[in-house]
């Protein structure tokens, strides 16, 4: 599975992101640290989330695109000017929320307690 890092901290105080499934034996201490300990339900469902966020923005501009196609084509190619602006207005109006939605569905996820094998 690929997906977001996910950071292992060592209790000797060392720190490495690892993605799931990865296993990392800790150069201070020697312990053994296993990211296939998180329940992969959990981490899937965060992954299902986020992909579906991702293509919610990149949905609408391809619904703004699929608009204007037709504009340009039939009524005037000057509409061709208008798009870049229309897309970078979008993104200056909408960006922000959509951050805003990910950074707190980023935030609500699980901690996942890990224990070294």
């Amino acid at each position: 599975m690929r997906g977001p890092p996910i950071t292992v901290s060592c209790d000797c105080g060392e720190s490495r992101s690892l993605g799931y499934g990865e296993r990392w034996e800790c150069e201070k201490c020697g312990k053994r640290w296993n990211t296939g300990q998180i329940p992969a339900d959990e981490y899937t469902g965060l992954m299902r989330d986020l992909r579906r966020l991702r293509l919610e923005m990149v949905g609408a501009a391809i619904v703004v695109v699929a608009i204007f196609i037709p504009l340009i084509i039939w009524v005037s190619q000057g509409f061709i000017f208008f798009l870049p602006i229309l897309l970078g207005m979008a993104a200056i109006l909408y960006g922000p929320t959509w951050k805003k939605r990910v950074r707190r569905r980023i935030a609500e996820r699980p901690l996942w307690e890990l224990h070294p094998e």
